[in-house]
């Protein structure tokens, strides 16, 4: 009787480690498996990527470049989540639960006040009921650079020169999350750098680089995408004339011509068997 206890009680346990073993990998760690797959990356749109990142996040699966994604496609939403997720005393750096969320919260801030979760805490009471293009433009405003978001035509130059600025280690470049941020002002702002060469005619050397650094950034985040875009980008008037095929009604009928044949075409099919069952005596 005991080992009949014991057996079921392992039998049990076995079920549920599997099931528990199944939701981690089919679940939780799901969009991390599509999101840490460089085949799968290059083959999805950034707003697939984004969505994916956002789902494992949500599943309790942060990895460690989520922080960076984040930092390039978040919204102020995005900033809450993280702060309501760090507590005091934890740090926000490469090896913490949230690996890299100091950074992401510099680029979608374009502030920096360290790696601490302490010091972005007091950051985020003081801070968090503004917009994020208010702390866009207090982040150049924290550096000496009096730029607006969306910023003003005699702004652009300024711009343009802080986006061209270079540090002596690229690789960890201070000013990466304020060039960024400089760069998505000029995209989401309807900043044209043809007109602009064309009209200027002679640039200073700092803007030649920075005209050189929006093109490959452009390259890298269009405003296509639809993700990391601020809301100052101008927005198209949407037409509300739409194709036949795009109308409810016009769907509903294409539906009702698929299934109603298929569903009155098997009553009658079926019917006569079943009157012929009906009919016959005894049965």
């Amino acid at each position: 009787m005991k080992w009949r206890v014991l057996s079921l009680m392992a039998g049990v346990l076995m079920i549920l480690q599997g099931l528990s073993a199944g939701y981690w990998w089919f679940y939780t760690i799901a969009p991390a498996r599509c999101t840490l797959n460089p085949n799968w990356v290059a083959g999805h749109s950034q707003l697939e990527l984004w969505r994916e990142v956002q789902r494992g996040i949500h599943r309790g699966a942060w990895t460690h470049d989520d922080g960076f994604i984040v930092g390039w496609y978040g919204d102020k939403s995005s900033a809450e989540w993280i702060m309501n997720h760090v507590t005091p005393g934890m740090t926000m750096d490469c090896f913490s639960r949230l690996s890299h969320a100091a950074t992401a919260m510099r680029f979608i801030t374009n502030q920096d006040v360290g790696d601490d979760a302490h010091s972005w805490l007091n950051w985020w009471e003081k801070n968090k009921s503004k917009t994020q293009e208010r702390w866009i433009a207090e982040g150049f405003s924290s550096l000496g650079f009096a730029i607006d978001v969306p910023p003003k035509p005699g702004q652009v130059k300024e711009l343009l020169a802080l986006l061209g600025k270079s540090d002596k280690d690229e690789a960890d470049d201070p000013f990466e999350h304020i060039k960024y941020n400089a760069f998505r002002c000029l995209r989401d702002s309807g900043f044209d750098p043809v007109r602009f060469v064309l009209v200027e005619r002679t640039i200073s050397k700092d803007i030649e680089k920075g005209l050189l650094q929006y093109s490959d950034w452009l390259r890298r985040w269009p405003q296509a995408t639809g993700v990391g875009v601020l809301s100052i980008v101008k927005k198209e008037p949407v037409s509300h004339h739409l194709p036949e095929i795009l109308i409810p009604q016009f769907q509903i009928k294409q539906y009702a011509l698929i299934f109603m044949p298929a569903v009155v075409g098997s009553v009658l099919i079926i019917w006569p068997f079943v009157a012929r069952r009906r009919s016959t005596p005894g049965k």
